[in-house]
């Protein structure tokens, strides 16, 4: 009797042992089945996502960021480098999507994209929804990395992907000529250019039509299109009036404004003001690093060389003890980017940052400002040069990316068009005669050094993207 007992007392401890055993699995296929389900609807809110973002109105976005709270951290879900957890989560959620819409600026306009109309949000069946929770745009990389979270019946999941993000940039602003003070109708930006070149497939010239001979021209103009004639007029490079010979500009004209809004950053040491040759070099493992500069006053055969080879280089111009041109180069002077690794030089590689009241960028005799972008919030480039500058051969004196107030330039005859423009000694600027002087600007083909700036000016480009570089189940 005691072995038959303990025998069945074993059996019912294998049978509760079996049901265990199997309730278990059940669980364990369930909670498989509705983790499986949400990581579907997880998948089908983030070709949803993709969708919208194909079309051009919301492709502007993609160079934006979107990074959320994460309520079980406190932080933002991804931060700068578009990963989890990796320590770079800010407390304080960034939102460069909700409220944007460039639609309504001049540039953007001509496109007729519409305004921005993502969704971040959906349902996906009965039970199933869907939530974009951050967007991180990586331009030096040029990738975008997108999550997006899902439930459904109580299970949360999330998928995580990078995909490449490419800018068209067809018509990036090569010369940009803003209204730093639009409530000021006596100051606004002005083009003229007197017959000086601008070279480059990217040489197309942003101008404010209110500076110009022609504020009603409001669309824009290629080579050999039918109405050329005005917009070189209208930016003082029209044959008859200024000296040119035939169309000095190899990009498109647009008649509209681009306003460059770059903020604020780390400022580095200051070396105040540069006299006689020298070199400043990136140091690796900073990126960019900076120098903060009073003046840049060469002359001679002088040479400031920026070497790049470790990293770039920002020239954030502060004033000084008292009010001078920014920078002024006479006699053959030179301002290079170059690098000794046999990789050539990137324009977004030696940034000039020119933020203070007298900004002016004064160019004289065969001098060279070389693979270098230059942005003046509040003054202008004069090319009061009387030939090209450059090293390489091109009939230039700069050779980069120009945002600045205005360029004007010297007169090529005493009789062309008189403008009554200002110089640096407050004489009129039509005074000064350079005859038959056609050396101008080259913009480089290679501008995707500078896309990171592309943010800040509401240039209205069109992204896309491409393959997907990373996937990634994120569990909840």
């Amino acid at each position: 009797m005691p072995l038959a007992m303990g025998l069945g007392f074993v059996m019912v401890i294998l049978g509760l042992s079996t049901m265990m055993v199997a309730q278990s699995d059940r669980i364990s296929a369930f909670n498989r089945k509705e983790a499986g389900a949400s990581l579907a609807v997880a998948e089908g809110g983030m070709a949803r996502t993709l969708a919208q973002l194909t079309a051009p109105n919301n492709a502007v976005l993609l160079n934006r960021n979107y990074d959320t709270i994460n309520p079980q951290t406190g932080k933002t879900y991804l931060g700068p480098d578009g990963m989890f957890n990796s320590g770079d989560e800010d407390a304080n959620a960034v939102d460069e999507w909700t409220g944007y819409d460039p639609s309504t600026t001049p540039c953007h306009q001509p496109k007729e994209w519409g305004s921005p109309n993502f969704v971040k949000t959906g349902a996906m069946g009965k039970t199933g929804s869907y939530t974009v929770r951050a967007y991180r745009f990586n331009p030096q990389e040029q990738k975008g990395t997108l999550f997006v979270e899902a439930s459904k019946d109580g299970k949360t999941t999330g998928v995580l992907i990078t995909i490449a993000v490419r800018p068209d940039l067809d018509d990036f602003p090569g010369l940009l000529l803003h209204d730093p003070n639009p409530s000021d109708s006596t100051d606004v930006g002005t083009l003229a250019l007197r017959g000086r070149q601008i070279l480059g497939s990217k040489g197309n010239v942003y101008y404010y039509p209110p500076g110009s001979t022609d504020p009603t021209l409001t669309a824009n103009s290629s080579p050999g299109d039918g109405d050329r004639a005005a917009y070189l007029n209208a930016i003082f490079s029209s044959a008859a009036s200024d000296g040119a010979t035939g169309d000095t500009v190899s990009g498109t004209m647009f008649a509209c404004l681009l306003a460059p809004t770059i903020p604020d950053g780390i400022r580095g040491p200051n070396i105040g003001t540069i006299t006689d040759s020298q070199t400043l070099s990136g140091v690796k493992g900073y990126t960019p690093t900076l120098y903060q500069i009073e003046q840049i006053d060469l002359a001679g055969s002088d040479v400031l060389t920026v070497d790049t080879t470790n990293g770039p280089v920002v020239l954030d111009f502060v004033e000084g003890s008292a009010p001078k041109e920014s920078i002024r180069l006479k006699d053959s002077a030179k301002i290079l980017n170059v690098r000794t690794d046999g990789q050539p030089p990137r324009v977004g590689d030696l940034r000039m940052y020119l933020r203070g009241g007298e900004d002016t960028v004064l160019l004289y005799d065969q001098t060279c400002i070389q693979n270098a972008f230059i942005w003046s919030k509040w003054d202008e480039v004069q090319l009061l040069t009387s030939g090209p500058g450059c090293p390489g051969g091109q009939n230039t004196n700069i050779e980069g990316v120009v945002w600045v107030e205005g360029i004007l330039s010297s007169k090529n005859a005493p009789n062309n068009r008189d403008i009554h423009f200002i110089n640096e000694v407050g004489e009129p600027f039509d005074t000064v005669v350079t005859p038959n002087v056609t050396a101008g600007i080259a913009v480089p083909e290679d501008v995707s050094s500078l896309i990171d700036l592309l943010k800040y000016v509401d240039y209205p480009v069109r992204y896309r993207f491409g393959s997907v570089l990373h996937w990634q189940r994120v569990r909840l």
